[in-house]
């Protein structure tokens, strides 16, 4: 089973057992489009961080638990990947997250110019991109879109998932 599997069975049970039979909905759309966006230092301690402000930032935003764990996932895979191949050309990585009507986006930002391969052509055999590979596939999953776009100097990643669909 997947972690997105596993993630909707644990979600699917725990609304099985609830004892509270008249429930709010799971989540509400915010009453706009929200646009959130930081930066942190390129090094692994500032990973974590960024863990830790998204989960906040997304139970804010009352989205589905399931969706926050998966979103999770993915902005540590990216942010993870920008530190470890863009940190010699690039000072700060930008993560902005923003959610308006049914759609949510993530996206990670550095200044290194170079697209990954992983996110265009990875296969099984590949040596490296598993964990883009993983984040790709989780997105396609999901039903979602993954695009890399130019961004100043270096690049985007971008994931935008539709939360109507995992509520």
């Amino acid at each position: 089973m997947t972690a997105v599997g596993r993630a909707r069975a644990r979600a699917r049970h725990e609304r099985r057992t609830s004892t509270n039979h008249h429930r709010e909905p799971e989540h509400e759309h915010p009453p706009g489009p929200v646009f959130v966006r930081w930066t942190i230092a390129p090094t692994v301690a500032g990973v974590p961080e960024v863990r830790h402000r998204l989960r906040d930032l997304l139970h804010g935003w009352g989205i589905a638990e399931e969706l926050i764990d998966t979103l999770l996932l993915l902005a540590t895979e990216l942010t993870s990947n920008a530190v470890r191949h863009a940190a010699i050309r690039t000072d700060r990585v930008r993560i902005t997250a923003a959610h308006g009507g049914a759609e949510i986006r993530l996206e990670v930002a550095d200044g290194h110019p170079f697209r990954p391969h992983a996110l265009l052509e990875t296969g099984p055999e590949s040596e490296d991109g598993r964990g883009l590979m993983i984040v790709k596939l989780m997105v396609a999953e999901l039903g979602g879109r993954i695009d890399v776009v130019p961004s100043g100097p270096g690049k985007s990643i971008r994931v935008t998932l539709d939360t109507d669909a995992h509520a």
